[in-house]
């Protein structure tokens, strides 16, 4: 059996959701179209690449966060990762013991402290996939296109 815990940050608002309601939260995303039963893999990794677009059931906030997916087979040896807000990688453990608040890995949060703007990495609209801009074999004008490197890949 999967749930998450969902955070608000703004107003502190809580909540667990089971399998049902997580999907049923990505759908309003625009994901798990194609999906009626997706599989709890598939949607713990869903949440944690978009808990920060779901919004608050009490003050419509976007930006919930996911204080971790539990499986109750697994309940016992169960620890919290935190994602980076940016790149979706996870924080090492040692920097959020440090910084508890900490919503950037280290690279990002050097390219914040800097003045520059970290690139956002781009998600499929209809999977979650990550897409990739690849060059274009054939001629014309357009040299690159949007890729989806889900399986299988998405037309875009």
């Amino acid at each position: 059996m999967f749930t998450a815990n969902l955070t608000c940050p703004a107003c502190g608002w809580r909540t667990t959701c089971g399998e049902a309601e997580v999907a049923r939260r990505l759908r309003t995303l625009g994901l798990l179209k194609r999906a009626p039963n997706p599989p709890e893999e598939l949607l713990s990794e869903l949440l944690a690449a978009h808990v920060s677009e779901l919004p608050c059931d009490q003050c419509q906030t976007v930006g919930l966060v996911a204080a971790g997916a539990i499986d109750d087979e697994d309940a016992g040896d169960w620890q919290q990762a935190v994602v980076c807000e940016v790149c979706r990688k996870p924080i090492p453990p040692e920097r959020v013991e440090v910084f508890p608040d900490a919503r950037r890995c280290v690279g990002c949060q050097d390219v914040a402290d800097r003045g520059e703007e970290p690139d956002k990495p781009e998600f499929c609209e209809k999977c979650g996939a990550l897409v990739e801009l690849r060059v274009s074999r054939g001629g014309g004008i357009t040299r690159y296109k949007r890729f989806c490197t889900g399986h299988p890949p998405c037309r875009l």
